[in-house]
């Protein structure tokens, strides 16, 4: 399952470098289906893409990941 507004808030705190990862694995994912060989499914692609959605930290933690990483440069 997912939730279209908690996802949306995970991905507006995102880095841009992170937020570029995740759109191109996104594509990706949509290309190996559209011209694949048929072994990673829609279905597949789908479950998939859920996941990684879903694995994205909350806001608060990629708020304090990013002080963090400023902090030491």
């Amino acid at each position: 399952m997912i939730d279209l507004m908690k996802i949306r808030e995970k991905i507006i705190a995102m880095d841009e470098s992170s937020a570029k990862t995740v759109l191109m694995t996104t594509v990706s994912y949509l290309d190996i289906v559209k011209n694949g060989n048929g072994g990673f499914t829609s279905d597949m692609c789908v479950d998939e893409l859920i996941k990684m959605f879903n694995k994205i930290p909350e806001p608060d933690v990629l708020v304090r990941l990013k002080r963090e990483k400023e902090d030491k440069d």
